[in-house]
């Protein structure tokens, strides 16, 4: 009974869009509507000049004038609409890019009709997307339709278009705008293809000289790092005596003359350092007036300002530790892009693993979709990462002042406040009490 009634009901609401598209298609004012938007400058010209054929003031009709405009003026929206172009639109972007940097986006153009596509314009639309003119950016030259003669059937054209994102997070592309204007320009049909891709946005790039908190996190992050690097090293351990297949780094050549037999000297090297990172968005009810509103909210004014330069100082700290040659575990509580694919999932939180001396980019890709979180969270956080001690090395970017969060677990974590004020000036540069931790947790 149950699915004779779903089934029923399904019927009953396909019989009842079929009856709303014959009405919308046998309704005059869409005929109407769809018939002015079509028309351009030469259709005008055309209806206007049978009009005056029509000659009712001076006296009998131009019939052949008439008849003509009036031919042209059919005939030339039939064609227009049975020339109407089937493409597909693909695009090759980069898989991420920073929030306000410009890239180039590669429109592909497949036409799948059987008739040829003539006299097309084609460019990416981002009116059409829903907040596609606050989000994206295009220069005045990008923006403009592109001109596209022929396109056979079954061919390939291409064009580029350069793009700015505004905002970070995964923004999906804009549609491609395709109008074709055959036969000689009399109609305009339009339709937006829209090609599925979608880009991760990651936050804005660091404003190195103008951020004085940043020197002194990055001061701190250097040293750590090279603490680090300074105890990756290798250690004697013993010799032994060869066997075949064993692998070969050192001989002892004073143990072979000594016993008459190979001899093989053994190493081992400490295990790979890997720091464990979190980015504390936990808001604060005051925040401190570091660096000028403005700058931050440059395009939007519901954008967050204080986290968008959370993130980006934690961008660029990422990018020193990677660049250094130290291995990062980043704790991300929100949700990651999908695209990321050296994701591990411990529980409710998922971590992204980075080599030292690789593209940082998955740590960025990352920050995408940060978003703030409670003060319970980011404790809750807190207490999941590793116990200190060993070779565990924690460091967190946070809005917040150190005594805001319990860490009394954690006595050796790196905690960089990214509001706090450089207390001391030591050789012109800047110093802060990070600087103090840092060398503490080292030594």
């Amino acid at each position: 009974m149950k699915r004779e009634a779903s089934a029923s009901r399904k019927t009953h609401w396909s019989r009842r869009r079929l009856l709303l598209k014959a009405l919308r298609w046998c309704n005059p004012i869409v005929w109407w509507l769809a018939l002015r938007r079509s028309m351009t400058g030469g259709s005008v010209t055309l209806l206007l000049m049978g009009i005056v054929s029509l000659n009712i003031v001076w006296g009998y009709p131009w019939m052949g004038t008439f008849a003509a405009c009036f031919a042209m003026f059919v005939v030339g929206w039939v064609i227009n609409r049975i020339m109407s172009p089937r493409l597909k639109v693909t695009l090759d972007v980069p898989l991420a890019v920073r929030a306000g940097e410009s890239f180039v986006a590669r429109v592909s153009l497949i036409h799948q009709g059987r008739l040829p596509a003539m006299s097309l314009c084609v460019g990416l639309d981002p009116s059409r997307r829903k907040n596609g003119r606050r989000d994206i950016e295009m220069p005045l030259d990008a923006s403009a339709m592109q001109w596209i003669p022929e396109i056979a059937s079954g061919a390939t054209a291409t064009l580029e278009q350069s793009l700015t994102f505004l905002r970070r997070g995964v923004h999906e592309m804009p549609p491609a705008r395709v109008e074709s204007l055959f036969p000689f320009h009399l109609f305009r049909s339009t339709q937006w293809i829209d090609s599925g891709e979608s880009m991760v946005i990651t936050p804005r790039r660091l404003d190195w000289d103008s951020e004085t908190a940043w020197q002194v996190i990055h001061t701190s992050l250097r040293g750590l790092a090279v603490g680090l690097s300074q105890g990756d090293h290798q250690h004697y351990v013993g010799s032994r005596e060869y066997r075949a297949g064993m692998p070969v780094r050192r001989w002892d050549f004073a143990s072979w003359a000594r016993l008459g037999k190979p001899i093989l000297r053994e190493f081992n090297s400490a295990a790979k350092q890997t720091v464990t990172v979190f980015i504390d968005t936990t808001p604060v009810e005051s925040e401190a007036s570091v660096v000028s509103v403005s700058r931050w909210r440059r395009y939007t004014d519901d954008e967050d300002a204080s986290l968008e330069r959370l993130l980006s100082i934690a961008s660029a700290g990422l990018e020193t530790l990677v660049g250094a040659n130290v291995q990062v575990r980043l704790i991300v509580p929100w949700r990651a892009p999908s695209v990321i694919q050296s994701q591990e999932r411990n529980g409710d939180l998922r971590s992204v693993l980075c080599e030292g001396a690789s593209d940082p980019m998955p740590l960025l890709m990352a920050l995408a979709e940060a978003e703030p979180v409670d003060a319970s969270t980011a404790q809750d956080v807190l207490h999941a990462m590793p116990q200190a001690g060993g070779t565990f090395h924690g460091v967190v970017f946070s809005r917040r002042d150190r005594d805001a969060a319990d860490l009394s677990h954690l006595p050796d974590l790196m905690w960089l406040d990214i509001n706090e004020e450089p207390r001391d000036v030591f050789g012109g540069m800047a110093v802060s009490s990070n600087e103090k931790k840092s060398a503490e947790v080292l030594s």
